[in-house]
């Protein structure tokens, strides 16, 4: 058995689960008694062929707690039993399966058990992003990572990166989700279907982080090794990673000849998902070409085929959002585009597709002459594209509203405005996006195991973040932030820059300066960020959940956080040495938020690096 176990999880690390299927149950069925080894093998076989009903039944009918079983295989049976319960929606229950696989892991023998406890936490991930807490995922992301990394390499690392590439991307972590993919390609088959999806992941990859001729080359690759292993709705999909890197490099046109391919390939076969996700990237970019009718019309089909679909991805929820809102903008209906996105922007705030939605509503926005809501659209954007790698669409389009955010308070909103633009200066007549600039992939690759990745790019692909970039006649270059806005500055020119300011924040010392105190913040690193967030927004100020995210530690759920809000504000206060410092205002209406911000009489001067800590 332990031999037949070795062989069975050899053919699984191939991504052999449909022979896996047929020959367990060939066997099983000259059998009375079904051995532990086998059962949980056949379990997660069913579940990884998405044959979900066989692998409940089969899931129930096994011992609630197999107290005769193995340690190893007492906490695959309850593993598997979480990833079910995760996906139906049951947390509590696959919260205690995990807690008893756990167990069972303690009480394996020393050095055993390393492949459990890799899919003990990649298990964890998954029930902790769909109980939306990011932080308990990502930290299990890590374990998964850290676990890897000790078991010896074979065959099953390529499927497994890849699962830790999709988790990364849905914890808004590109750069990480792109190492994993290379990895997975790397070690792949160059002509097996685990090579196909590879290439898949790394062609959105790629195209995600501006590279699309390398993105469309492998695309390429992944449509010829489609054609020749999976004829049919596999090929088609391949079709749909070329659509999606067409996406990316703003080029409409070639969009809709990957996705007709795509439904030639097709043909009368029966995936519905597949179509649903044709028909919006169809009419994505024929409102991109501004064909309006015809976007409508696809428009239309679009929701019919979403409306057939039993469930769908919440990000291709988020995804349909946004291509309605761009087919109302391509028809000039501005208001009514922004009625509809509305709902959205604030769901999913760190999805790439949501920043792409803010630049919707944005240039809606300014089209009515709305400058308050179109400056907040694209403020929203250019924090998601700078703190995750994310770049979006309509790059052109979009042009007015990067220089709109050029003027912003926010020195990270102005440099990834500035990105936008092709650099400091560039404007809209720059010219085409480069194989280098921002792109943007839809979020239906999630659902279909290939979650798009926006890593920052490599080393000398990008000049605008070169390490060496940031001199002015050999100096390095600073952003100042003051009550007038960012500006650049070489470090000769920082004191011309400081002006009168009699509050400056040194984010490369660590330091606070208030008249003629200096205080250093190396021990204050929760006031720190809190600090410089005040700084940025000095303009509309923080709320309390602003407040405690900017801090660190329990977020606005915990029992204490007015408490704790009111702390921190009173420690801030303490530390400026002047408590009207700070003041404390009310958002407009009945349900107007308290919001804390920088009295207007403050003169602060915010210094900090070039570039952020993952660009360098």
């Amino acid at each position: 058995m332990n031999a037949a176990s070795h062989l069975l999880d050899r053919l699984a690390s191939a991504d052999e689960w449909a022979f896996l299927v047929s020959w367990l149950e060939s066997v099983l069925s000259s059998r009375s008694r079904m051995d532990p080894a086998i059962a949980v093998r056949l379990l997660r076989a069913y579940r990884e062929t998405s044959r979900l009903d066989r692998a409940r039944e089969l899931s129930a009918s096994l011992p609630s707690a197999p107290a005769s079983w193995s340690p190893l295989d007492a906490a695959r049976l309850s593993i598997e039993r979480a990833i079910l319960a995760t996906l139906d929606g049951r947390g509590d229950h696959a919260e205690a399966e995990l807690r008893l696989a756990s167990r069972c892991l303690g009480s394996a023998p020393r050095g055993t058990g390393l492949r459990e406890q890799l899919d003990l936490h990649i298990a964890s991930a998954q029930l902790e992003l769909r109980l939306n807490r990011p932080t308990q995922a990502s930290a299990a992301l890590r374990l998964a990572e850290h676990v890897a990394e000790r078991i010896e390499e074979g065959a099953w690392r390529s499927p497994v990166a890849m699962t830790l590439g999709h988790l990364a991307m849905r914890l808004a972590d590109p750069r990480t989700a792109v190492k994993h993919y290379e990895t997975a390609l790397s070690g792949a088959p160059s002509r097996g279907p685990v090579s196909m999806h590879a290439r898949g992941n790394v062609a959105i990859a790629l195209a995600a982080v501006g590279r699309v001729d390398e993105a469309r080359m492998h695309a390429q690759e992944a449509i010829v090794l489609a054609g020749d292993l999976s004829a049919g709705w596999r090929h088609a999909d391949m079709y749909d990673v070329l659509a999606i890197v067409e996406i990316a490099a703003d080029r409409p046109a070639s969009v809709l000849q990957a996705v007709d391919e795509a439904l030639i390939v097709l043909g009368d076969s029966d995936q519905a998902m597949l179509r649903y996700q044709l028909a919006d990237h169809r009419t994505w970019a024929l409102a991109c070409l501004g064909r309006a009718p015809a976007a409508r019309q696809w428009l239309s089909k679009t929701e019919r085929l979403r409306a057939e679909l039993a469930s769908v991805d919440i990000l291709d929820e988020q995804d349909l959002a946004a291509t309605r809102a761009r087919t109302l903008e391509a028809c000039e209906l501005h208001r009514e585009a922004i009625e509809s996105a509305m709902p959205y922007v604030g769901r999913l705030p760190d999805a790439f597709v949501t920043g792409s939605l803010n630049l919707v509503v944005g240039r809606c926005a300014l089209a009515i002459g709305d400058e308050p809501a179109a400056r907040a659209a694209v403020e929203r954007a250019a924090l998601s594209g700078d703190r995750h790698g994310w770049v979006f669409p309509d790059r052109t389009t979009s042009a007015p509203l990067w220089q709109m955010a050029l003027k912003s308070g926010d020195s990270r909103v102005v440099r990834y405005a500035e990105r936008a633009l092709g650099g400091p200066g560039a404007g809209p007549s720059a010219g085409p996006p480069s194989s280098t600039s921002f792109s943007v992939p839809s979020s239906r690759a999630i659902s279909i195991a290939r979650m798009p990745s926006m890593p920052p790019p490599a080393d000398g692909d990008d000049p605008l973040t070169s390490p060496d970039m940031p001199a002015h006649d050999g100096e390095a270059l600073l952003y100042v932030t003051t009550p007038t806005g960012v500006v650049r500055v070489p470090t000769a020119d920082l004191q011309r820059a400081l002006g009168d300011a009699n509050l400056i924040v040194d984010t490369l010392s660590h330091s606070l300066k208030v008249e003629d105190r200096e205080i250093s913040l190396e021990r204050r690193r929760a006031l720190e960020p809190l600090v410089v967030q005040l700084l940025r927004r000095a303009r509309e100020g923080l709320s309390a959940e602003e407040i405690l995210r900017a801090a660190g530690g329990p977020g606005p759920e915990s029992a204490d956080a007015e408490h704790r809000v009111r702390v921190l504000i009173s420690r801030v206060r303490d530390l400026l040495g002047d408590a009207s410092s700070i003041e404390r205002v009310r958002d407009a209406g009945e349900y107007g938020k308290t919001r804390y911000r920088l009295a207007a009489s403050v003169k602060f001067a915010l210094i900090e690096p070039l570039f952020s800590a993952g660009q360098q």
